[in-house]
């Protein structure tokens, strides 16, 4: 029997929640504007944060400076994120903002080949060539 890996599942699943918030995004939008949106998904973030930390046996709040301060930056960078993909999905269609926005993990993998000197192959390089033309081609 073939064992899948735990960050595939999490990877799946997370690809499949964000699939929701998008299109949960241009629903709200479609109804108040962005703003309103946005101070209603933070609150349900919070909540589903506070649950989630509720149900958490092995909470730690230790780390180091530098942990402390990447993690802030996540919070500080998704939520402007969340803002402005709110606006622009307030207005333009579906398709064209959320395939443009998903090209994201493109900033991330350069980040991580120059800064963390990850490796990235020839056909990852060719995958992520695909997957700017898909948008392209989307849009």
């Amino acid at each position: 029997m073939v064992k899948i890996p735990n960050w595939l599942i999490y990877a799946l699943v997370c690809s499949l929640l964000y699939g929701f918030w998008g299109f949960f995004g241009k629903l709200a939008t479609k109804s108040i504007d962005y703003k309103t949106v946005f101070v209603y998904e933070t609150i349900g973030a919070i909540l589903t944060t506070v649950f989630i930390l509720a149900s958490s046996k092995d909470l730690s709040l230790e780390g180091n400076i530098t942990g402390i301060v990447f993690a802030l930056l996540i919070g500080v960078c998704g939520t402007v994120a969340s803002v402005i993909f709110l606006r622009s999905i307030e207005s333009g269609p579906v398709i064209s903002v959320i395939s443009i926005t998903s090209l994201y993990p493109l900033i991330t993998v350069f980040l991580s080949y120059f800064f963390l000197k990850e490796a990235i192959t020839i056909p990852q390089i060719i995958a992520l060539v695909l997957a700017i033309v898909a948008v392209i081609l989307a849009s």
